[in-house]
């Protein structure tokens, strides 16, 4: 006899004993939301239990029917009406986002946005502009297949997977070296720029071509990899993928027709799919998670480094919101300390600008500012209220090449800015502040103007995932200032609001 029941702790599965430990979906009325290996049975314990994930737990209010179905036929475990507490009295449990999308915990332990949960046409567009993508980039001569879920489901029944929310594509480039596969790959994301797309760089051979909607929201996404076989015979594909896949199995390309469309694939898809996926790729899996060898990441991280850091984090903050939130951002006490000390009509750049609402009280005191951040979804709601003298664009920081670029176009410009970073330094990886430092600062700094810095100090317990939580010591900082020959003169240091509670916070000057 099988049946559930739930809490908000988590989720007790009563099956038969001799019931396998396989991977299982969960859903709420009808809509996935967590896929997951039940548990092994155990002898004198009721029932299998699963915890929930962090990500999930807010949204446990109300009422729902709990599903529990084989992942591999889709077979029914075991299911049941649930009530958690909190919620409004018959208010149906509803995991969605301000689009109303239903969001499943994805690969990376985190809710997004699916294809199952998705009655907005986002699947056509996304298999449409997979194909204009393909055909460009075969136009110039790039050997482009599917790779990743997108072949999979396409090899399994011939459409994208439902728990899916890209397509995945890479190319077989004549690299041989590291370094020749991260100048290809910047060479294409060059070429794509050209032609009207936004190629977000993620890694030195790992591109993302975003599409918004016409409100500014991200639609879609479609990922780009470098493929290149080095001389000891080995594929690479980074970020995760290193090993023997010999080049006739990827080209010439094949063409597989994917809910309805055609797309390229693999000269041998099957060869692809077990060299990724190990032998039972055929079997469904939606909790899989890619596991590369430490030589293997250690060799992309080091070489081809790694320039999404916390994005994603960022990008779903702000995602919440359809319009700008209302009332104060927190920061005001530390911009007005900021303008007390700006001469008349500065020009200002704020690092990591968020939804504008700090650089728009800047902008507000007669400065002219430079909105930076690298949310495309934080710019989405800075600029539905920009004034005039407000310019928001996208800078990763964390990219040196972008932060070159950047140096460059205000020392063209020849205008000395004063620099803002409010909560921005301790949030960042010590290499992308490295860089910010060596960079930007180094190069666009004089001996008049200056960085106004508000950094968290304490010692909060760290949420690796939560770069919110994060902190820099001053002591830190001082010194990684001195490497670039920049100084740092402390304001002041006490409590602070932050949007974590209250933080020991240091506000200081980064001088040149």
């Amino acid at each position: 006899m099988s049946s559930l029941s739930a809490t908000r702790l988590g989720l007790r599965v009563r099956v038969p004993a001799e019931q396998p430990a396989e991977t299982v979906d969960v859903l709420f009325d009808g809509h996935r939301v967590w896929s997951t290996k039940l548990p092994e049975h155990r002898r004198n314990v009721l029932g299998r239990r699963l915890s929930w994930p962090d990500a999930l737990r807010p949204y446990l209010r109300g009422r729902t029917n709990i599903t529990v179905r084989r992942s591999a036929d889709d077979s029914v475990l075991a299911s049941a009406d649930v009530r958690f507490a909190g919620g409004e009295d018959g208010a149906r449990v509803s995991v969605t986002d301000t689009q109303g999308r239903w969001l499943a915990m994805n690969k990376w332990n985190r809710l997004g946005p699916v294809l199952e949960g998705s009655a907005n046409g986002v699947r056509d567009r996304l298999l449409a502009n997979g194909r204009r993508l393909a055909e460009l980039m075969e136009s110039w001569g790039y050997p482009i297949y599917m790779v990743g879920g997108s072949l999979l489901g396409a090899m399994r029944n011939g459409g994208m997977l439902p728990h899916d929310d890209d397509i995945d594509f890479a190319f077989l480039s004549e690299a041989r070296t590291d370094l020749e596969a991260g100048q290809v790959s910047y060479d294409l994301q060059r070429k794509l720029a050209d032609a009207g797309y936004t190629a977000i760089v993620l890694s030195l051979a790992q591109l993302q071509v975003t599409f918004f909607t016409e409100d500014g929201e991200t639609d879609h996404y479609i990922d780009i990899f470098t493929g290149y076989h080095t001389e000891d015979g080995l594929y690479n594909q980074p970020f995760a993928l290193r090993g023997n896949l010999p080049r006739e199995t990827l080209v010439p390309v094949s063409t597989m027709t994917v809910d309805g469309v055609d797309l390229p694939a693999p000269a041998r898809p099957e060869a692809w799919l077990e060299f990724a996926y190990g032998p039972s790729w055929r079997v469904p899996d939606p909790s899989f998670v890619f596991v590369s060898p430490r030589s293997t990441r250690r060799r992309f991280d080091n070489y081809f480094g790694v320039f999404n850091r916390q994005r994603v984090y960022w990008e779903k903050h702000y995602e919440k919101y359809s319009t700008r939130p209302e009332g104060p951002a927190g920061g005001e006490p530390q911009v007005d300390q900021f303008l007390s000390l700006l001469p008349e009509g500065a020009f200002v750049v704020d690092l990591g600008c968020g939804d504008g609402r700090l650089t728009e009280r800047i902008a507000a005191a007669g400065h002219r500012v430079l909105g930076l951040d690298y949310s495309y979804e934080a710019l989405r709601l800075a600029n539905q209220t920009r004034p005039e003298n407000v310019e928001y664009r996208f800078c990763n920081f964390n990219d040196r090449h972008q932060l070159l670029e950047l140096t460059l176009d205000l020392v063209d410009a020849g205008e000395q800015p004063y620099f803002f970073a409010h909560h921005l330094l301790h949030e960042m990886p010590e290499l992308g502040r490295s860089d910010l430092f060596q960079t930007l600062f180094t190069g666009a700094l004089d001996e008049q103007t200056f960085c106004f810095a508000t950094v968290a100090t304490d010692d909060r317990l760290r949420d690796p995932q939560d770069p919110e939580t994060w902190r820099l010591q001053g002591r830190a900082l001082r010194n990684q200032l001195r490497r670039f020959g920049l100084t740092m003169h402390t304001l002041e240091s006490s409590a602070q609001p932050t949007s974590v509670g209250p933080r020991e916070t240091l506000t200081t000057l980064i001088l040149r």
